[in-house]
């Protein structure tokens, strides 16, 4: 009899640190990771107009260059704009779809890119951190490279000045008012 329970706990203590250490490999960020720095950038040179726009049209615009810069990738990422900012996608995982939605509260940086501050995560009927969701989001899905996703700030940073727009036209946002469907963004066209 005290062979079997030897065993048991043997096999129950080797699941802990299996379970542990796979949390703890999702959960460590890889050496190459930077935190997002806003630079004080002056606009660039050219022309300017601010456009303002509601958040319907802001979300219609945003999923645009989404799709554009992430076609041919299995995993769908859709952005929404309510009285918050969300981001939701489907991973795969075993065979089994986990439909995912990060809520995020919008700031406008110095540098005219946007900040998603992480307001809540929901991964299915799962409970789990929302460093881990974020790093799951950016380790799984091929995001554009205008999106930045850092999970120990639990932030997402959209890059607009960096969504590539033909023409020589360049996007900085100026406010982001959510409650009174004020958004405004500063377009330049360069000469």
């Amino acid at each position: 009899m005290k062979k079997w329970r030897f065993a048991f706990f043997l096999l129950l203590v080797l699941n802990l640190i299996a379970a542990i250490g796979f949390f703890l490999f999702i959960t460590t960020p890889s050496d190459n990771f930077n935190a997002y720095q806003a630079e004080s950038v002056p606009p660039p040179a050219g022309n300017t107009v601010v456009v303002n726009t509601t958040k319907s049209d802001f979300e219609g615009i945003a999923n645009t260059y989404i799709a554009d810069a992430m076609e041919g990738q299995p995993m769908p990422l859709r952005l929404s704009v309510t009285d918050n900012v969300s981001l939701s996608t489907e991973l795969t995982v075993f065979g089994v779809t986990l439909p995912i939605l990060l809520a995020f509260d919008p700031v406008v940086l110095s540098d005219g890119n946007l900040l998603l501050e992480q307001r809540s995560v929901e991964v299915g009927q799962l409970d789990i951190p929302p460093e881990s969701a974020l790093k799951l989001l950016r380790d799984s899905v091929d995001l554009p490279e205008f999106m930045e996703v850092l999970p120990k700030e639990e932030e997402v940073v959209l890059n607009l000045t960096e969504i590539p727009i033909n023409g020589g036209v360049s996007v900085r946002a100026t406010s982001f008012d959510l409650e009174d469907d004020d958004i405004r963004l500063l377009v330049t066209i360069q000469p």
